[in-house]
């Protein structure tokens, strides 16, 4: 049934403090002028994250006997989103405190309770829109910047118990995204991963492709972690250079997929032997200027990633070869930030991807501790 319900209750002045109080409203946690409750708060949100669009949210509320309008809605985000956001940015905080740290870690023990596992890290980025200076400009074909595109930079904290079999199952995941620059993912990534057991794993991971701006993150704060180069990047670093040397199909695949198995198999140490073999007899082959230049530039890029192409080791432990998790991650990112006819403010995407990822780290609850 659907309609108002009125219900009649007592207020007056406190004695000590002289202010107007109402004790049913605070019980039931409204503040102020609030017109919501906390529960009906957490509903709305909760839709507003799960649904594809506001106006996805307010058919789900309404089915539901709520009459609430997608601009309600929308409002609620933004106000509920900062308070995500603040807390957030109290944890990043604390986790780069001292004596803060200390607590988080002891905490992070005690709710592992002597659990073995390893932690694998990731990073990735993806590209988001968002109104430019010139939203909304008229008319039509006027020239102007009415659409930014920019990237959202998100990362991984993944569990990985090691149990006496050998196996390693029940994947535990955390997430953490930013949509500026690369510094504040890098303090988000280490608060997460500290919160979540950093100190007491035994052993940390990081997989990521090879953009120098993550692993200089890694470097800075997460030294003494192993690092591994996605395999299916290195993959495409090998079949761009095999496409480049082999005009014919048939020739750069029957180059490139021994290479790729036994990159995947026994590491990079015949690779880099076919690899500083090219460049001796570049000449020699003739290769052309354009073939010595891919050849160059994908002998850099394994160079520097020589280190992170220990996959048979990788198999071993039950490691994954590749970020396909994060990649995951990030499409599901771009199916609720990037669909057809949404572009965001900056602002109204920061405040709904707070509350995302609460719901994805279970941390919801704590938005609404305070009034429930």
């Amino acid at each position: 049934m659907n309609g108002h319900v009125s219900v009649k209750t007592v207020y007056g002045r406190d004695r000590k403090t002289g202010k107007k109080v109402m004790p049913l409203r605070k019980s039931l946690g409204l503040q102020g002028h609030q017109p919501m409750s906390p529960n009906l708060e957490d509903y709305l949100c909760y839709l507003a994250v799960r649904t594809t669009s506001f106006k996805s949210a307010e058919e789900v509320a309404r089915k539901s006997g709520i009459p609430a309008d997608d601009s309600q809605i929308q409002g609620l985000v933004q106000r509920i989103g900062e308070r995500a956001s603040a807390r957030t940015d109290e944890r990043v905080s604390a986790a780069f405190d001292r004596r803060a740290s200390k607590e988080i870690s002891r905490e992070a023990e005690s709710e592992l309770k002597g659990e073995r596992f390893s932690m694998v890290l990731m990073l990735d980025g993806t590209m988001l829109r968002s109104r430019g200076g010139d939203w909304g400009m008229k008319p039509a074909e006027a020239s102007g910047e009415r659409v930014v595109w920019h990237e959202l930079k998100a990362g991984l904290v993944i569990h990985m118990p090691e149990l006496e079999d050998g196996k390693r199952r029940e994947l535990r995941k955390w997430y953490v995204a930013w949509d500026g620059g690369p510094e504040i993912i890098g303090r988000r990534l280490y608060a997460e991963a500290l919160r979540r057991g950093l100190e007491q794993a035994q052993r940390v991971y990081v997989i990521a492709d090879g953009a120098v701006w993550i692993w200089k993150l890694f470097e800075e704060h997460f030294p003494g972690s192993v690092g591994e180069l996605d395999y299916y990047h290195a993959s495409e670093h090998l079949w761009e250079l095999a496409h480049t040397l082999h005009k014919n199909e048939e020739d750069a695949k029957n180059w490139v997929v021994p290479l790729l198995k036994n990159l995947k198999y026994r590491g990079g140490e015949e690779l880099f032997s076919v690899l500083e073999g090219l460049l001796k007899t570049a000449a020699e082959k003739k290769m052309s200027a354009e073939q010595q230049k891919v050849l160059n530039r994908e002998v850099a890029y394994f160079r520097s990633h020589e280190s992170r192409l220990d996959y048979p080791q990788a198999k071993r432990l039950g490691i994954p070869l590749g970020s396909g998790s994060m990649e995951s991650a990030c499409s599901q990112l771009q199916g609720r930030f990037k669909r057809t006819g949404q572009f965001w403010s900056r602002a109204g995407e920061r405040n709904l991807l707070a509350l995302e990822i609460a719901s994805r780290n279970n941390d919801w609850n704590e938005l609404w501790a305070q009034s429930a």
